[in-house]
């Protein structure tokens, strides 16, 4: 079984992918992946790559028996990577709008109690020789939440404390 971030980032996949009527909701159109690992090529581009960074687990009230459910802060990297030229930093602000916009009001189908919130964008320009890269990193922050398997204590020799009650 895999992890709830696995499932997270694969609901915003599909999220940037589908089709509103016709068209693609950003100009990466289907170039859209849950890894950060993919080799992008020229023709490739703009694609956007989808990875978690981080997660922080909220310490907050559990229920009576301490065995609540987890409730967990998780940093999603949404970066669009595009081949420039002059008018990069215009290209990137685009495909950042198109992004925010795609997932602005977003809910997904089988985790409806997560909360997406934009955090930050961050824009990066690499130039290679004749080519300009540029790069938009939208942190997005998913809130959710994860079950805790209570202890088979039922070997579990009674102490004098417990006995008594």
């Amino acid at each position: 079984m895999s992890h709830s971030r696995a499932a997270i980032r694969q609901a915003l996949v599909d999220q940037l992918k589908t089709k509103v009527g016709d068209d693609f909701p950003t100009d990466a159109l289907d170039r859209i992946y849950g890894s950060r690992s993919k080799p992008l090529f020229d023709k490739l581009l703009p694609a956007i790559l989808i990875y978690s960074r981080n997660e922080n687990i909220i310490e907050e009230r559990f229920a009576s028996d301490g065995y609540g459910a987890s409730k967990r802060d998780l940093e999603v990297a949404i970066e669009a990577v595009v081949l420039g030229n002059e008018q990069v930093d215009d290209t990137l602000d685009k495909i950042s709008k198109q992004i925010e916009d795609a997932l602005d009001g977003f809910e997904m189908a089988n985790r409806k109690a997560d909360v997406l919130q934009l955090k930050s964008t961050e824009m990066d320009v690499s130039i290679e020789g004749s080519k300009i890269y540029g790069a938009a990193r939208l942190t997005y922050s998913i809130t959710y939440y994860t079950s805790n398997k209570q202890p088979d204590n039922s070997g579990t020799i009674p102490t004098e404390i417990n006995a008594n009650f």
